[in-house]
């Protein structure tokens, strides 16, 4: 015979895995098909540095298209930039003569992720002394 209690407990785990299920189908990233990496390619995806500006100046001219200004997040393919995208939100760059539309799509995620605010947890939340419940007396 199953409890009043054991029914509510089974309905919320049914609940909570319906919602870990939907979370996971919601954030997943899609994978990178095979003809933009290939077997023996290494793929980086990195933040840019000053010694890329040369690299970035050439991409954007492969691309026809102006060098995009700050901070840029960039995939590689075996030492080679093949694309790159501003971290504020700009126009992507990338090699024309090669398959980078899911390397681009890639970066745009990446860059969301790195934009968004960092989540706190709620135990973490209440130990901040201005967030602590009080109890009424």
């Amino acid at each position: 015979m199953q409890t009043l209690d054991s029914s509510v407990a089974a309905a919320q785990i049914a609940d909570r895995q319906a919602a870990a299920t939907a979370f996971r189908t919601a954030h997943q990233v899609a994978p990178v098909a095979p003809e933009a990496v290939a077997p023996r390619e290494r793929l980086a995806l990195r933040r840019s540095t000053a010694q890329d500006d040369g690299a970035l100046v050439r991409l954007a001219q492969l691309d026809t298209a102006p060098r995009p200004t700050g901070s840029m997040l960039v995939a590689e393919l075996d030492d080679e930039i093949v694309a790159a995208v501003p971290l504020d939100g700009g126009r992507a760059i990338a090699n024309p003569f090669r398959p980078t539309a899911e390397l681009v799509e890639l970066l745009r995620v990446r860059t969301r992720e790195l934009s968004a605010p960092a989540r706190t947890g709620r135990l973490q939340r209440l130990r901040h002394p201005h967030l602590r419940p009080r109890i009424a007396a």
